[in-house]
């Protein structure tokens, strides 16, 4: 692969402090807007987010009550609405917070299955996968033992060297598809273990399947999450989370309400 350089426009983490209504989310709603209440001053979650999908995640039945014993972790099935429910297929998840992301001006990492298509406005780091999880190709092509077969394999072990990859190129957020079914609960684990430390909010999702009963989830961990069990988080209000804990419009087109369970809160003085 022919070295060329990796520098990009500048990146940067940023601190934020997200001041607005508290959306009281009850249990066992579904497409209800929450009622707003008392102004809250919310925990600072991480300067980073890492958003990650696992699109064959949907026989593992113990996700993501499994998450359950981690600490800074909250976690919950979705609600499948039977309106617009199509409109939130598998894998528009993750294209549409990358657009919306770039748009936002943001610097991304995505890695990403070969075959798909990603460009934006900025220098963005994309790394394509085959199924095993190893780089076929990297754009801007960067030389490095990072890219290394053995560093990528292990969907564990990769998001240590993802971790490598974000110190060095300071994005502001990194958006990933894990392929296979059985590591979503070992790489929450992970960023229970290693969010806070390295500024990070990681959110984690499984897609619905169409033609079976799963509803897919959402799992948040990281930096500013308290543990707890999500109750009636739909695919919208999770991509809602997520836009929300990267500083973006959350409420675009007026759909999905971010789950406010998961964040700690502290009454505004």
């Amino acid at each position: 692969m022919k070295k060329q350089s990796a520098r990009f426009s500048a990146g940067h983490f940023f601190h934020k402090r997200i001041i607005f209504l508290l959306l009281l989310i009850v249990a066992g709603c579904s497409s209800e807007r929450p009622t707003s209440g008392a102004d809250r001053d919310l925990t600072e979650t991480g300067a980073i987010t890492i958003l990650i999908q696992f699109p064959d995640a949907g026989t593992d039945d113990s996700m993501p009550e499994a998450v359950s014993d981690l600490p800074l972790t909250a976690g919950g099935r979705l609600h499948v609405h039977t309106a617009g429910h199509d409109s939130t297929a598998t894998g528009t998840c993750i294209r549409t917070i990358a657009q919306e992301a770039d748009r936002a001006g943001k610097l991304l990492i995505m890695i990403m299955p070969d075959g798909e298509q990603f460009s934006g406005t900025r220098d963005h780091l994309v790394i394509w996968i085959d199924s095993l999880g190893i780089p076929v190709e990297i754009k801007p092509q960067v030389d490095s033992e990072l890219f290394a077969d053995s560093l990528w394999r292990d969907p564990v072990v990769r998001q240590q060297t993802i971790l490598e990859l974000v110190r060095f190129f300071k994005p502001d957020m990194v958006i990933q598809t894990i392929p296979g079914m059985k590591s979503s609960y070992a790489v929450a684990r992970f960023w229970s273990e290693h969010g806070v430390e390295n500024n990070a909010t990681v959110a984690l999702h499984a897609p619905s399947l169409t033609e079976t009963s799963f509803r897919g989830w959402g799992v948040f961990t990281g930096k500013g999450i308290r543990a707890g069990l999500l109750e009636g988080m739909d695919l919208p209000g999770f991509i809602a989370t997520v836009k929300m804990i990267s500083g973006m419009d959350w409420n675009y087109n007026g759909q999905g309400y971010p789950a406010m369970q998961a964040f700690y809160a502290t009454e505004t003085e």
